[in-house]
């Protein structure tokens, strides 16, 4: 069973009584839910459809401290193409180093649009990098994925950024 948001912050708000939390499973799942306010993930995606080179880049953090970055190189994708790859290998990294309840900021309001659903996925290859990223979401227990502005989002915005340059020649 795969709760949605609302759902999630529902039983958050239940269970933050302790008189709620009747036996530890309930007390062990409470403290699951409020632990994915320690982990954030920042991605972003950078590309230039000129020189056909693209990079991801993403800054894992816990309670504020940068704990985890990455920027990579990809080549020949479209921006939006670059945005969901930083996600799903941000999502792998995360699996990785058993954070499995994070936060997730982008500053793609199109992937993080589609990825809560409010958003059709139309094209081939974006169905593609949109079912890999949700396959990587079945192995969280816990997560959130939010639209942030740019100018909050540069720490990714500089990965990805280095990881084109890692292209061009």
């Amino acid at each position: 069973m795969k709760l949605n948001q609302n759902e999630l912050k529902a039983l958050k708000t239940l269970l933050s009584d302790p008189e709620n939390r009747i036996d530890e499973s309930l007390d062990n799942l409470y403290n699951k839910m409020i632990s994915n306010r320690e982990i954030s993930l920042y991605i972003d995606g950078a590309a230039d459809l000129h020189s056909k080179t693209a990079g991801i880049g993403g800054v894992i953090t816990k309670d504020g401290e940068e704990v985890f970055s990455f920027s990579e190189y990809l080549h020949d994708a479209t921006n939006n193409e670059a945005e969901y790859a930083a996600l799903v290998k941000g999502l792998k990294y995360l699996i990785q180093l058993k954070l499995l309840n994070a936060n997730i900021y982008s500053d793609s309001e199109l992937v993080v649009k589609q990825i809560k659903g409010e958003y059709r996925v139309k094209h081939p290859r974006m169905q593609e990098l949109y079912k890999e990223a949700m396959d990587q979401f079945q192995h969280m227990d816990t997560w959130t994925i939010n639209h942030i502005l740019r100018d909050k989002n540069d720490t990714a915005d500089g990965l990805a950024k280095s990881g084109r340059l890692k292209g061009k020649k």
